[in-house]
């Protein structure tokens, strides 16, 4: 598993920050997710969570989750006026 995460990494050019990378894992065994942990050296995720900003779930996200979202971004729009 971890030569192809470096081929991807290789073929686009860009190399994921073991220290900021996270792995999600929906219906893998726990035998199977502490493999691949253990190969790859990322920290295991758990959702919800958020990825620059935006919520991320299983679920569907209700606009009140959007909301410092969509605060921020018409806090920085007000800026430029």
């Amino acid at each position: 598993m971890f030569d192809i995460f470096q081929e991807f990494s290789l073929a686009i050019g860009l190399v994921a920050n073991v220290d900021k990378s996270s792995i999600y894992f929906g219906g893998v065994p726990t035998s199977t997710q502490n493999e691949i942990l253990h190969d790859l050296g990322f920290s295991q995720g758990y959702l919800p969570s958020r990825y620059l900003g935006v919520p991320l779930s299983t679920k569907r996200v209700s606009i009140l989750q959007y909301h410092p979202l969509i605060d921020k971004i018409m806090s920085r729009i007000q800026s430029w006026i």
